[in-house]
């Protein structure tokens, strides 16, 4: 494959199109073991392809490996909890029975960011006076007409960068003129002193552009930073905001960067995130400081200026919208994540109603109320399943980890978590205004929209050492945090265990019929389902699962081993009759006949792939990157890894880009590359 090809290190398994009638039925129950059902002791044996590598663990201390004290070693040694087996293995179980989305949120709709353009007539600035205990205004401040200031007259009459704040009190000495921008801006630039009734409004740099054109000829000049200023009107006005204008304020900035590392665990230490102002620096990073904003939050504070579109009735004002920055961000659309997968893949609420993974793993409705507005209402099933913890088979030595920013999932990216439909492929957006095809609510949505793609799952590696961030670290493992510089938020760091590691654990059931006892077995070796596919011109396959994190840089490829060490009936158990007749292949056998066509595709079409170990060229595998990636016989300088932003905007199908979606997990391997699209220096650069 040529280095201006890439895979991305995710695809998508689908959802089965349809399901039995009994899909959802009544789990078995635990009062007693009955009869053609079954109990006893599963022994599994773990082996790490690739480094294997756990975090979030223990608190305070969200990068280190779980440790602890075992029979037959010295000193602590690491180990795989159970808890973290269970939850890899439900995973695959899942995928496998065609089971719920236990972890969805259906109420999900991205935001999008706005063109750049300026502000309708009735959008304002506004200075939030109260709000309640969720962050929602209660009270505010309207400013009268929006009149733009550069950074340096601010700068001059403030007294420096350090106090251009968000909600700095200004007064502007001059009158405003019309720019050629359509908006007002200060007529004498440095007219402009400390103090007074108008508030400023300092924003990101992102949007904004790095040089401008010399009107003298000549080079380029540096590009300008405005700050957006408004002068406050008298009085204080109470808050209208209908449910919908709040709810589409949290979608949009839900999308932010600010709140995506708010989220993000702290690495190494119990010390709190900082909530302050944010730093903002020119585009020309030889101008430094511009000032300070306020951090994207889904609750507003007192003191904050933002942007509103209101409408005044008196002495109170119903708000119509509410942005961060003149250039802010839009919902995707009416139909959320929830409309937008099969209605019956949606978590199960009712345990006398189960899916088959909620009847094997357990279940916990955890929206359900009581009806009547109070506390919550108990309807949880629990599992029939006992995961012990996995026992290292010598006390293998942790290495650490410098890792480079792994942000959260972005399902707003249309050409990648939307189902691909080739009759879009290479498209472009034809509507005004210009919704790209890639955007939930754009022209590409007919009827009940586009739906989910389906589960998400990382390509799996049995040689790591091919991978980028593994070739890449090569040097130094601190390559990527010099590369990133430690004030990036999203970096982080852990601990891993070596590829070739392994654990053995035990897995206790009850009350099991064949085709459940088959579903778990295949969850914890998928090889005793998938194998039945295997070409038979071709080697054998490898085929496992994914534990811990890391997994989009290669990390946690596992493959096991299972065997069934104890296994009664109650006929054994409680009347000494011989042991049941039930080995592994027989109760494989059950699970493969109980599934339908549907599923029985997916598992030949799509996870004969998905599974395999290496069916993605190791030496590709990586987000959209800067540059083209080397061949492996050449070394990789990290800088070739960072992101390609360029690749998200010219494969969004907007007016002026194509259309382009991720391949589908069944592509053969000469369909799943993608075409690396380098870079682009200027503005939206990073």
């Amino acid at each position: 494959m040529s280095e201006y090809e890439f895979v991305n290190p995710y695809t998508f398994v689908q959802l089965p199109k349809e399901v039995s009638p009994d899909w959802r039925s009544a789990p078995p129950g635990h009062g007693r073991l009955q009869p053609d059902r079954f109990s006893g002791v599963l022994e599994v044996t773990l082996t790490a392809r690739s480094p294997l590598m756990l975090r979030n663990v223990y608190d305070g201390d969200d990068s280190a490996f779980p440790m602890r004290h075992f029979s037959g070693f010295d000193k602590p040694v690491p180990f795989v909890p159970g808890s973290s087996l269970a939850g890899a293995v439900r995973s695959l179980h899942e995928t496998l029975a065609g089971g719920c989305l236990r972890v969805f949120d259906s109420g999900f709709r991205p935001g999008y960011r706005d063109e750049a353009q300026v502000k309708t007539g009735s959008w304002r600035l506004a200075l939030v006076e109260k709000v309640d205990e969720r962050g929602v205004p209660s009270r505010l401040r309207l400013c009268g007409e929006t009149v733009w200031v550069e950074y340096a007259a601010l700068h001059k009459a403030l007294g420096g960068a350090s106090k251009l704040t968000t909600g700095a009190r200004v007064t502007l000495l001059s009158g405003s003129v019309r720019s050629s921008l359509g908006r007002l801006e200060l007529g004498e630039p440095f007219e402009v002193k400390e103090g007074g009734e108008s508030v400023v409004l300092v924003t990101d740099s992102g949007a904004r552009h790095d040089t401008r054109k010399n009107p003298d000829g000549g080079g380029d000049l540096p590009g300008r930073h405005f700050c957006a200023t408004g002068e406050l009107e008298p009085g204080s006005l109470e808050v209208v905001l209908p449910d919908e204008v709040w709810q589409e304020y949290l979608d949009a900035v839900d999308g932010t960067r600010d709140v995506q590392e708010y989220r993000q665990p702290s690495t190494g230490g119990s010390s709190p995130r900082k909530d302050g102002p944010v730093p903002v620096f020119h585009r020309d990073k030889r101008l430094g400081l511009v000032g300070y904003r306020d951090p994207a939050r889904r609750e507003l504070r007192p003191g904050q200026v933002v942007w509103v579109d209101p409408e005044q009735a008196g002495q109170s004002v119903r708000l119509r919208g509410i942005s961060l920055s003149v250039i802010w961000r839009h919902p995707g659309g009416r139909i959320k994540s929830g409309g937008r997968v099969h209605a019956y893949a949606r978590a199960c609420r009712d345990p006398r109603e189960l899916c088959p993974s909620c009847r094997l793993f357990g279940s916990v409705d955890a929206e359900g109320g009581d009806g009547k507005g109070g506390g919550a209402r108990q309807r949880a099933y629990r599992g029939h399943l006992r995961f012990g913890d996995a026992v290292p088979a010598e006390a293998y030595e942790l290495e650490e980890e410098f890792l480079p920013p792994l942000g959260a999932p972005k399902p707003g990216a249309g050409q990648f978590y939307l189902t691909r439909d080739n009759s879009l492929q290479g498209k472009s957006a034809t509507s005004a205004p210009d919704k790209a095809l890639r955007e939930w609510g754009s022209e590409a949505d007919s009827g009940d929209g586009r739906r989910l793609r389906g589960r998400k799952h990382y390509w799996l590696t049995g040689n790591a050492g091919k991978r980028p961030y593994f070739r890449a670290r090569g040097g130094s493992r601190e390559d990527f945090h010099d590369l990133y510089g430690s004030e990036n938020k999203l970096l982080s760091k852990a601990q891993s265990v070596p590829e070739g590691a392994q654990f053995t654990a035990e897995v206790r059931f009850e009350n099991l019929d064949a085709v459940a006892l088959g579903g778990l077995l295949c969850s914890l070796d998928p090889g005793l389902l998938l194998h039945h596919f295997d070409p038979k011109d071709e080697e054998r396959p490898r085929y496992g699962w994914a534990l811990g994190g890391g997994r989009p840089l290669g990390f946690g490829t596992c493959t096991a081993e299972v065997r069934i060490r104890e296994l009664d009936s109650a006929e054994s158990r409680y009347l000494g009759a011989e042991a049941p007749d039930l080995h592994v292949e027989k109760a494989v056998a059950a699970f493969r006949k109980s599934a339908g066509d549907d599923m029985r595709d997916v598992w030949k079409r799509q996870l004969t792939k998905v599974l395999r170990l290496d069916w993605a060229p190791a030496d590709r595998v990586w987000y959209p990157p800067a540059q083209p990636i080397p061949d492996p016989e050449r070394p990789l300088n990290p800088e070739v890894l960072k992101a390609s932003f360029t690749f998200w905007k010219e494969t969004s199908g907007s007016r002026t880009n194509p259309y382009v979606q991720l391949p589908s997990s069944a592509a053969q391997r000469s369909d799943m590359t993608m075409k690396v699209i380098p870079q682009k220096k200027g503005k939206g650069g990073k």
